[in-house]
Formats: C-alpha cells, sequence, structure tokens
C-alpha cells in the first residue's frame, strides 16, 4: 500500500490509501508494467505554480481537460484526481535497486512506474533541485517552440 495526494475540492487535498500493483509477469498489460517495472519511494516532490495551481482551485477549462492529463493520473478533472508530475525517488524494488531517479509521477509516498519513465539523477544534484526537471522541459520547449537558434 501507499499513500497518495489526491485533489478533492477547489483548494482541498486529501491523503488517499493507493493498492500498489504487484510486479511480475502476471501483472503486466500492454499499456501499464513491462518485466523491468521498478518501485519507487519518494524522496521529494515539486508542486508547479501554475499548472498544479489550476488544477487544485479546479479552474482547467473542460476544453483542456484531455490535453492536462499527466502521466499516471488517476481520476479526472475537476475532481477527484491524483496529480503531478515532478517526482524524485529512490529505487526501491526492480532492476537498478538503490538508484536516485526523477519521474513524470503524481505525489505520492511509493509507486510502480516501468523502468524506462525513471531518469537517472547525476550524482552530486539534491533532491529538491532535481524536482525542476520538468520546468527545464518546459523552458526547453519554448525555446524550441520559438525556434531559436545558438547565440539568439
Amino acid at each position: 500500500m501507499a499513500q497518495a495526494f489526491w485533489i478533492v475540492a477547489p483548494g482541498q487535498g486529501a491523503l488517499r490509501p493507493v493498492q500498489l500493483p504487484p510486479i511480475g509477469p502476471e501483472s503486466l498489460t500492454p499499456d501499464s508494467l513491462t518485466a523491468d517495472s521498478l518501485t519507487i519511494e519518494m524522496l521529494a516532490s515539486g508542486i508547479s505554480r501554475g499548472t498544479e495551481r489550476l488544477v487544485l482551485a479546479g479552474r482547467v477549462p473542460p476544453s483542456e481537460y484531455e490535453r492536462m492529463r499527466c502521466p499516471f493520473q488517476e481520476g479526472h478533472f475537476p475532481f477527484p484526481v491524483k496529480y503531478g508530475y515532478s517526482a524524485v525517488g529512490r529505487i526501491a524494488g526492480g532492476p537498478r535497486s538503490g538508484e536516485r531517479v526523477f519521474v513524470l509521477h503524481p505525489h505520492q509516498d511509493r509507486f510502480v512506474v516501468p523502468a524506462a519513465w525513471a531518469n537517472p539523477i547525476p550524482p552530486g544534484v539534491p533532491d529538491g533541485r532535481a524536482t525542476l526537471a520538468a520546468n527545464m522541459e518546459t523552458a526547453l520547449n519554448a525555446l524550441w517552440d520559438a525556434e531559436l537558434v545558438a547565440g539568439e
């Protein structure tokens, strides 16, 4: 079992128990777990001042419900929804045990993901700073969208 943060009403959250899926061939489905799935123990989690504030306030426009879905989200907008995408954790089960990783995952103390979703964190990068990896993706997308080149 794990504990996950769910947004249940405007400005209101609740910790709810979550059953972790077993890891093994009998539990695999085509779009979820793989033979190399990992159990992650959360070390730090970041909360975005933009997107997650909109979700917490219940201000996600219905036209954006599908586009704003995050990986491993449960529930539906506006509520209840388990949302988030900036998790730093340590691999507690599966290949690469003990490694610190960044995962696009909602706020939850333990979770299971396919190994491909767990991105290694370089040594020396503090857990709190590693939660900013999601912000780097946003900044990089802005640069790509602006079609800037080196030196501009």
